[in-house]
């Protein structure tokens, strides 16, 4: 990134990003969610686009075009949901048209769930995580997913629904929320460059995030929890894992699983940095992404078909997560040099630690 000339603008689209998603997160209004949103997407895109070498504006380009259909469907949600509702708050108590209603949050989640990249709506995410810069992809593939995130949260909080619409919203959330986890996994299986198996495995993630979702209505404080939670997890090791790719990039040139090989024998840190924070999307404990399934999974006790997919799932994508570990610790070459994305990945498993020890006693607390 030293190397940019537009290095000096990423900060201020870091910020933007952030001003977007804070707006949005305390957003009682659906005009304040819509201008939160476009400021942190249109950041989101230029960052994708920052480095300016062919690639990433191929990326990013791919990612702005399919990022406006998805705004079309969100404005038409919002319609749908303010004439339904008679309300620009998000804080509805009953709905003049319940059809509508159901209409407007089903084309509202369609639209958010591009920006996270949920299962059938990720057709643009393989191809940005993997063309687009490495240091761009750490801040969009991690932080970028709460441009999606804290908006739905806010809209699915806030209103009273039926029990119709509520079971309806159950009935949505868990079937995408098993797509996404069976199609990102079954696809990172075949794949042996780290960069696509990060990206696929983000599909899976988001899967385990959405049973928070399908069931946000019925137990609502334990949701929010763990969805807090895994977003959590899933932003340090995200944002961790894309910066350590930077850096092996640098190192040999690829991402490949081969070259990984003689990492922990030349930095020993860096291996085990990256090995933890692999451990932490995979769910072992007591690194932070343990608790953050812990309480996802305790939170859909009473769907006990939807906690004995999600387990399932999370222990077959051991299958692509292990792989990724066990070459770095292989026999090999490797070269050693310093860097701020070395860094970055220690202070990211550092992270994922340390709260992933206070996790649970932060959830006493709240209880």
């Amino acid at each position: 990134m030293e190397s940019w000339k537009t290095r000096s603008s990423m900060l201020s689209l870091i910020m933007l990003t952030d001003l977007g998603v804070i707006y949005m997160a305390f957003a009682y209004n659906v005009l304040v969610i819509l201008t939160g949103w476009a400021i942190a997407s249109a950041a989101t895109y230029a960052i994708t686009m920052l480095r300016k070498d062919r690639l990433s504006v191929e990326a990013g380009i791919k990612y702005l075009i399919l990022g406006l259909v998805s705004s079309s469907f969100m404005i038409l949600g919002f319609a749908a949901y303010v004439v339904s509702t008679n309300t620009l708050s998000l804080a509805f108590s009953s709905a003049s048209y319940p059809d509508l209603l159901l209409l407007g949050i089903a084309l509202l989640a369609m639209s958010f769930m591009f920006k996270i990249g949920a299962f059938p709506f990720q057709g643009w995410l393989p191809d940005v995580y993997t063309m687009a810069d490495r240091g761009s992809i750490s801040f969009v593939s991690s932080v970028g997913k709460l441009v999606g995130i804290v908006p739905l949260l806010k809209i699915l909080t806030l209103g009273d629904p039926s029990s119709l619409e509520e079971t309806a919203l159950v009935v949505l959330f868990a079937t995408i929320s098993i797509l996404s986890m069976v199609v990102g996994n079954i696809v990172a299986f075949s794949r042996s460059d780290v960069a696509s198996i990060l990206s696929f495995s983000s599909i899976a993630q988001m899967g385990f995030i959405l049973i928070g979702f399908a069931v946000i209505q019925i137990n609502i404080t334990l949701a929010e929890i763990a969805i807090f939670t895994q977003i959590l997890a899933y932003v340090i090791s995200q944002a961790g894992l894309f910066n350590f790719l930077s850096h092996v990039e640098k190192l040999n040139g690829t991402t490949n699983l081969e070259g990984l090989r003689g990492l922990a024998k030349a930095d020993k840190a860096l291996a085990s940095s990256a090995a933890i924070l692999l451990l932490s999307l995979l769910g072992i404990p007591p690194i932070l992404g343990f608790w953050g399934k812990l309480f996802l999974f305790e939170s859909a006790y009473f769907l006990p078909w939807l906690v004995i997919i999600g387990v399932i799932n999370s222990a077959a994508s051991a299958g692509y997560y292990i792989p990724v570990i066990r070459e770095m610790f292989r026999e090999g070459s490797v070269k050693v040099i310093k860097s701020g994305e070395r860094d970055s990945v220690i202070i990211a498993a550092i992270l994922s630690i340390i709260v992933g020890i206070l996790a649970p006693l932060v959830l006493v607390v709240l209880n």
